[in-house]
């Protein structure tokens, strides 16, 4: 618990540091790398317990799983790359701003493509019951967070009163 609760501090400054909030200094990439790294890491840890996974599944599990978590983030990046070029461009063609658009709204159906294609290789790994309590598992994980989150700002809002 201990371990979560210095995970959520960290995910609560970094999201108070992304808003431009709380730190003086900007958040550097060094930073978010570290921060990257302490929630995948605590991620892992959370899964291993919700799914029983065993060592080697965890092994195995764990290098597709980041695998497709970096594809999905790709996803991501880049369409907020396309989203922030079209917007910082007051020549934009209409043509440009509908493609910009349209990846937005299609960036959850590309991720989804994505983590379908990993489905098949899940499979090889987790047992079927396994696989189900996944998608359970995440977010239950991603709740979780949000609830600390809530909480530590909750005491942020408190402590300025």
């Amino acid at each position: 618990m201990k371990h979560f609760i210095s995970v959520v501090l960290a995910f609560v400054l970094a999201s108070a540091a992304l808003s431009g909030v709380a730190q003086p200094r900007p958040f550097s990439e060094a930073d978010r790398q570290r921060f990257r790294a302490e929630m995948r890491n605590y991620k892992h840890e959370f899964l291993t317990k919700e799914l029983s996974l065993t060592r080697e599944q965890q092994q195995e599990f764990f290098a597709l799983y980041d695998e497709m978590d970096d594809a999905v983030d790709r996803v991501a990046a880049e369409t907020r790359e396309l989203e922030r070029k079209v917007a910082d461009n007051p020549s934009a063609s209409d043509v440009e701003i509908e493609a910009a658009a349209r990846a937005a709204y299609s960036q959850k159906f590309t991720e989804g493509e994505v983590e379908q294609s990993y489905f098949d290789r899940f499979r090889q790994v987790l047992k079927p019951k396994q696989l189900l309590k996944l998608r359970a598992a995440e977010r239950k994980f991603t709740q979780q967070l949000m609830h600390h989150h809530r909480k530590m700002r909750g005491n942020d809002k408190k402590d300025k009163q």
